[in-house]
């Protein structure tokens, strides 16, 4: 049985008032005197609302804004004169230029694996399954493994003529840089002239996403892979959304957060480059419960839960509930009452 939540009885302005006490908050709950009667007349314009059996779901929103994420460096490791780099804003995709080097292009693969090493004949491992992965969606011809073996290197010959490079059957970083998708500049901070060093590019996804920053025990609510909604500011109705990615920050106070990103679809919507926005996560809930709204609960007889139940013949009885789940302004109730009944709210 659900532990009964503590109440503070008290009396103002002739009415006792019971407050709910619990973790979320203090419910106020109103009764129409310090010792009502089990059944009255009432007057047929007395506001009342049915008990109605629905689900409930307790959530809790959390502020955010509207943006790309958080930006990630692009290290410069090709050795060289930079010759070229994009325009923040630019979307950057698979096999297309990152940065040039002496006028030779350094493209983007996907992976999450940074290269370290020349990619030859013979190596294996987990950047070599990155770059058969990248090879296969390109179209060539490649065995997606984690060993370098002939059909990767002519599958690699194969793209250094393509894009007219020497046809070395090897891959350094003079030729590609990995990167975890499709990408959009966020800022420039390598310099045309000068030799890379440290990173040439801040990147961030290509896709809007929401971020929020919340307290470590708070993103327990916001697991990667969770199901939740998303209001951006402006832009009209709820969103379905994504956890994506939670990483640990620093707030401005220096305090320990972790900075959650949630993904979604916005299908036809236009969204503003940047805004406000609201991650609502799901929380406790309850299927099938029989509700009243939270104003039609009153102060019982014995310092607990009632609902003033209006009668076909226009009395009223007071009926006393034991009370469960608060959400959406509807609380789960049980007692002598039933689905459809209607229930007075003061």
């Amino acid at each position: 049985m659900r532990a009964r939540r503590k109440v503070a009885l008290f009396v103002t302005g002739g009415c006792a008032v019971a407050a709910v006490l619990s973790g979320a908050g203090v419910l106020v709950v109103s009764g129409a005197g310090a010792e009502p009667a089990a059944s009255s007349s009432v007057s047929a314009d007395r506001n009342t609302a049915p008990v109605t059996t629905t689900d409930l779901v307790d959530t809790t929103t959390f502020p955010g804004s509207l943006g790309y994420g958080s930006p990630v460096g692009v290290p410069g490791t090709a050795p060289g004169t930079i010759t070229w780099l994009p325009e923040p804003g630019a979307e950057i995709s698979r096999d297309e230029p990152v940065y040039a080097v002496d006028e030779r292009p350094v493209r983007a693969m996907h992976g999450s694996v940074p290269l370290w090493r020349t990619l030859a004949r013979g190596v294996e491992g987990t950047d070599v399954r990155q770059l058969n992965e990248n090879l296969a969606a390109l179209g060539y011809d490649v065995s997606v493994d984690d060993v370098f073996g002939p059909r990767t290197e002519r599958a690699v010959r194969q793209w250094q003529h393509d894009r007219g490079y020497e046809e070395t059957g090897s891959l350094t970083s003079s030729d590609i840089v990995f990167l975890a998708g499709d990408v959009r500049v966020d800022s420039v901070v390598g310099a045309l002239g000068q030799a890379p060093s440290g990173d040439v590019l801040t990147v961030t996804g290509s896709e809007r996403v929401v971020v929020t920053s919340v307290t470590p025990r708070r993103s327990e609510q916001l697991p990667v892979g969770s199901a939740v909604q998303v209001r951006v500011n402006g832009a009209g109705a709820l969103i379905d959304g994504t956890v994506t990615d939670a990483v640990p920050g620093t707030a401005k106070d220096g305090g320990a957060v972790v900075d959650v990103t949630v993904g979604f679809d916005p299908g036809d919507r236009k969204l503003p480059s940047t805004a406000t926005a609201q991650v609502i996560a799901p929380g406790a809930r309850a299927d099938d419960a029989l509700t009243v709204p939270v104003p039609a609960l009153v102060a019982g007889d014995d310092g607990g839960y009632a609902v003033d139940v209006l009668r076909r013949d226009g009395t009223v009885d007071r009926i006393a509930v034991e009370i469960g789940l608060v959400a959406a302004g509807r609380v789960a109730v049980t007692g002598d009452v039933a689905d459809g009944d209607r229930v007075v709210v003061p």
